[in-house]
Parts: C-alpha cells; structure tokens; sequence
C-alpha cells in the first residue's frame, strides 16, 4: 500500500518563485561581509595592540635609565668636558658650582665674543650642527667651564663671577663713607706719631668689608721727585737727596702702648708678600711716591687707599742739567744740597697759585685785612699779588670764606681779584711729565687697566685741592677721596661734638657716619672761646674750647661715641650767574671741573650738570662753564660747588686685573 502525502490546502503554500526570492536573500545575508573583514585586517589589529604596548613598556625603562645616570653624583660638578661628553670620563671636582642658565646661548650660535673692554679675542663660528646642540646639552649635563670661557670655575663664563671676570656683578662696599670698587685692595698707612691713635681703629674698619686686603706701613707719606724720576719708584736706581724720616721698630701711642710702624708681612697675602720682598728697599726710601709709582702698574690690585692727614706733599729737586740751566754741583766739602723746583708743603716754596675774588669794599688802606667769596686753596705762607697789596706780602691769617690778612697792611682799597701763591712752578715741562705717566696710569682704571685711587684723610684735603696731583689721579681713576673725623653724637639732636679736628670742613659739605642719615650735609661750623684751664694750678694759662658744637642738617638716629663721621668735599668755583642764563662767566678756580658734575645750589634746579668747560682765551685762569639748565637767580662773584656724578662705569667694571 502506498503512503501518499496529503495536498496542502491552497493559500497555505507559498508560489515558487516567491520561496526561491526568500531563500535568495537569506543566502545574501549569510554571504556579506564588511570591507575590513575582506581585506583581512582583524589580525593587524591585533598586531598592532601587541606593539604599542611593548614600545611604552621599552620607552619607561629607557626614561627610568637616563633618570638614575643623571642622579648618579649629585654632589660633584663636572669639568672639563666642554664639548658636551658629560659622561663617566668627565673630571669631578669637589667644589660645586651652579651653571648659569644656557638658555640664552641657545638662541645665540653663531658667534661668542668677549665684552670685557681689554679683550682681544674672539672665539669662531659655532657650526650650526648638531655638534653645536651637543655642546649645548653638554653643558647643560656637566656645567663645565672650559666648554665656552675657558674659566677656571665660573660656570659657562669666563671666569669666577665676582673674582676676575665677572664684571657684572662688581658691586662697591662702603668703607667710612668711601665706596670702594675693589677685589683685590691694596692699603697704606701713615704710621707717623700724628696717625697713631688712628690705625687700629681703621684697620679694623677696612678689614670689616676687605679681611684680605693688604696693609703697608711706614712713616709719612712723601713723594719726593729727583728731576723727573720718583724716589723709590721703579726707574729710581740712585740715592735719595732729600732728606726723609722712613722710621722702623715701633712707636708708642697716646696710650703709652707699643704700636708697629712697619708693614707686617705675616697679615699680607701671598701676592702681598711677593711684592713687598721685591720692593720693600723702595717703599722704605720713597714712601707712598715710591709705593704708588710701583703699585700703579704692577696690577696687582685693583684699588689703591691712602690713609694719612696729607701734611708731606711733593717735593721736588733738579741735578741734572736742562734748558739753560747747568747740572747742580754741591761746593767743595759743603752736604749735597740742590735746588727745590716744585713743593705743595705749607712751609716751602713752589706749588700752588689761587686767584681770590673779592667782595665789593674788600678792604680799605692803612688795614691788612681782605676779604673775599671763598678761601679754597689759600695757604699761609702764600705771596698775595693784586692792586693795593705791597710788594712781598705774605698771607699770615686765614678765615674760611670770609676773609685773609697779609703780613702788610694794604696801601689802597683792592677790588677784582688777588692772585696768591708760593712762589711758582719752577720746573720745565720735561720735569712734569711723571705727574702725566702717573695720571693716565690711573686714568686706565675706567677699561680694567690700572687701580682706582682712593684718599682718606684725617685733617688735610689734600686730594681735593685744585691741580694736585693726587686729586688729579683720583679724579682720572673715578675714585674719591674724603674727610674722616672722630668724634661724638647724640640721638635726637643736630649736631656732631668734639671732633678731633676741624681742619678743612666747610659748611655744604655731605655728612656720612653711625646714625647719620642720608643726604645730611654741614650747615654751621662750630664757635670757639676761651677759658681759664681747669688744670693750671694758678689759673692763669687760657684753654681754647668748643662754644658751639658743629650742626648737621637733620637730627642724629643713634648715640655714638668716638665714632668716625666722613665728609666728603665738594670742588668750588667762584663765577658770575645771569638769570635765566645757562652759562657762569669769569669762573676761577675751576681746574677741576668736569661736563657731567653736578652743580650744589640752589639757584640752579636740582640735578644740573656741567655740559662743558671752556677757557677763556682774553682771560688766563678763567673759564665759561654751560650747564644743563639755567639759573633761576642772577650773581655776581658766586661761590659755587660741585659734586661728581655717581659712577654709572663701576658696577660694571670687572674685577681685578692680572698681568
């Protein structure tokens, strides 16, 4: 029997071309696939997971590497690798040294030079490869110093910051109102019996800011001049004339206590004591002449001090023959005894000449007495010359800017100008010419190439008086010379007492010292009298004594005893002002006037300074002097003074020279 398969019912089965259409598509879908799947990528994927994952996994051993090399002696400082090889064979040293930042080197490399004003060098043309990147990284790795200066520890400079080649950061340190620029500093005492009660105090004073200064001693300070060579100085080869006190051993001070007056060659530093073994003969014989004629171009040091009161001056004789005149020849059996052609001493002849204006009504006939604008320069002693003064009059009284009177008394009323002096410059050019060997020497200071010089004084401004020589040398070096006195303060008041002496102050001068504040200047001068002295036991011998203590012009901070208060003198002038006008006419007594001084008046707005200076040719030893800005007030034969302008050359100067 056959098993049959029953007929579905119509409209239950689909037609057979829509079965055929529907199992079409359900092929399709199983079949398509995405563009990635086709072209077999799934697997790079995974490739490419496996990879990134291993090249992080290398890049944090790597990092983790370099960290621990560079961390490997953070207490040594590499030198000597220059051109980058900061690796193992690099030398160590034990002192550390910051490196400066290289930044500024990168954006540079194509050439380095010096900006050192005495360099003469500059180093090639970096190659702008990878080389110079290397030199770079170098540098940054190891700090070395030899990899761009060729220092000698300075980082990636040329030297060691503040000790021979970093100028930048040469700054000054105040030494009793003196500013010194200085690294290597040089010092010489006057240890005559006047200076005595002073050396240990400024010792001390100076080894505060300079412990390694060093200090020469010896007794005076002379310059003493044969023809034209300076006694002791380099050139001198024979035997002094003049004769000198160079004293040795020591000396008792005021206290009854031994003190040294010769250099102690134990407190010098190496250098120190090399320069002394080589001239001490020299320094004995020619003193500070002897001492600055050496030192000005041994360069050894970069700054020079004299502290003495400046009562010695320059002497000088003539021996050989010159112009018309015959060489000198002591008489048979008689001391060696040549002619004196130049002094600056109070009781010599020679040196200076001062022209004195006179005030309206300056004096009267039958009266020895003139008086006039200002004293500056005026020496007791001094040949006054003018109308009404007989012949051979001499200055015997001095008043400061009030007056002077003559051993004569006038024969007419004077009016216009007294010239005084003592007796001349005898000397020929020739025999000047080691005053200018001594001031361009200095003068090479403002390019590093020579010592400044500084003067501090304890009764005479010597370095301050017009055309000498050491004001001159002062001047050309841009150093400074000051006052020093000892003496007293009381806080709250105005006035500094019982000052050791007063020689030389004026009123306007700046005050500096403990306590004082700053900008404080001299107002008034002290008042005297006279008293019976307490310690005369029959009360007939007169003491003189302060009436009026000397006032500053603004009140004392602190109490101070025995402390040393500076003044520091100011160059004077005496010249005629218009209103409104931006020149002084008829200026004398302005040698030492320079373009750049500032004027210290009140007829001229603060801050004025000297443009230019220019003699005049109707008139010798007058001068027109424009400034900045004009007077607010007219003047006939006014005392003007003048200050210089601060130092825009010594922050900037490197530090000491070497040879």
């Amino acid at each position: 029997m056959t098993e049959e398969t029953p007929t579905p019912p119509p409209g239950d089965v689909p037609p057979a071309d829509q079965i055929k259409v529907d199992a079409d598509s359900i092929v399709s879908k199983r079949r398509k696939l995405s563009l990635w799947q086709r072209i077999g990528a799934s697997g790079l994927s995974v490739s490419l997971a496996i990879h990134v994952l291993l090249v992080f996994v290398a890049a944090a051993f790597v990092v983790s590497t370099v960290t621990d090399n560079a961390k490997k002696a953070p207490n040594t400082f590499a030198t000597g690798a220059g051109g980058g090889s900061g690796g193992e064979r690099v030398k160590s040293t034990e002192r550390k040294v910051k490196p400066k930042n290289v930044k500024s080197l990168a954006k540079t490399t194509t050439r380095i030079t010096s900006k050192s004003a005495s360099a003469s060098i500059a180093l090639p043309d970096m190659p702008n490869s990878a080389s110079a990147s290397s030199m770079i990284s170098g540098a940054m790795a190891g700090g070395s110093s030899k990899g761009f200066g060729g220092g000698s520890g300075g980082g990636i400079g040329t030297g060691r910051g503040m000790g021979s080649g970093g100028g930048k950061n040469f700054v000054a340190r105040p030494v009793m109102g003196a500013n010194i620029f200085s690294q290597r500093l040089a010092v010489y005492f006057d240890a005559s019996a006047s200076m005595l009660p002073y050396l240990d105090r400024v010792e001390a004073e100076i080894r505060d800011k300079f412990p390694d200064a060093d200090v020469f001693l010896s007794n005076g300070v002379f310059i003493d001049v044969h023809d034209n060579e300076i006694v002791g100085g380099d050139k001198f080869k024979g035997a002094p004339f003049l004769n000198r006190p160079t004293g040795n051993g020591s000396k008792k001070n005021a206290k009854g206590e031994l003190v040294p007056t010769e250099t102690n060659v134990n407190k010098l530093t190496p250098a120190g004591r090399n320069i002394y073994k080589k001239y001490a003969p020299n320094f004995k014989t020619g003193s500070v002449g002897g001492w600055i004629d050496i030192l000005k171009d041994e360069r050894a040091y970069d700054a020079l001090i004299i502290f003495s009161d400046f009562q010695d001056g320059v002497r000088q004789i003539r021996t050989k023959a010159i112009g018309n005149v015959s060489a000198y020849k002591p008489d048979k059996g008689m001391r060696a005894d040549p002619p004196v052609v130049f002094s600056d001493r109070t009781n010599q002849g020679g040196g200076f000449a001062r022209s004195v204006t006179l005030i309206a009504s300056g004096g009267a006939s039958g009266q020895p007495v003139v008086q006039c604008k200002e004293t500056t320069g005026l020496i007791v002693g001094m040949v006054a010359l003018g109308s009404g003064i007989p012949p051979g009059t001499t200055v015997i009284e001095i008043k400061d800017n009030v007056s002077f009177t003559l051993s004569k008394p006038l024969t007419a009323a004077p009016s216009g100008r007294v010239v005084c002096n003592n007796g001349g410059d005898k000397r020929f050019p020739e025999e000047k010419k080691w005053e200018d060997e001594w001031e361009k020497a200095f003068a090479g200071a403002r390019e590093n190439k020579g010592p400044r010089l500084y003067l501090i004084s304890t009764s005479r401004a010597y370095g301050n008086k017009p055309g000498t020589i050491l004001q001159r040398c002062v001047s050309a070096s841009d150093g400074s010379a000051i006052m020093v006195k000892f003496g007293n303060a009381k806080k709250g008041t105005n006035t500094v007492n019982d000052l050791h002496n007063y020689d030389d102050l004026y009123v306007g001068m700046p005050v500096s010292g403990r306590g004082i504040p700053e900008g404080v200047t001299l107002v008034a001068m002290p008042t005297f009298k006279e008293i019976i002295d307490p310690e005369d036991p029959e009360k007939k011998r007169k003491k003189r004594v302060v009436d009026k203590q000397l006032t500053i012009s603004a009140p004392v901070l602190e109490d101070s005893t025995n402390a040393v208060f500076a003044f520091t003198p100011l160059i004077q002038a005496v010249g005629t002002l218009a209103k409104a006008a931006k020149t002084i006419e008829d200026v004398s007594g302005s040698i030492d006037l320079k373009p750049g001084m500032i004027v210290v008046d009140g007829r001229f707005p603060v801050g004025t300074k000297v443009i230019s200076v220019t003699p005049n040719k109707a008139a010798v030893g007058f001068f027109t002097v424009e400034m900045s800005a004009p007077s607010n007030a007219a003047a006939a034969n006014a005392v003007l003074r003048f200050r210089p302008a601060a130092s825009t050359t010594g922050n900037a100067r490197s530090a000491a020279p070497t040879r």
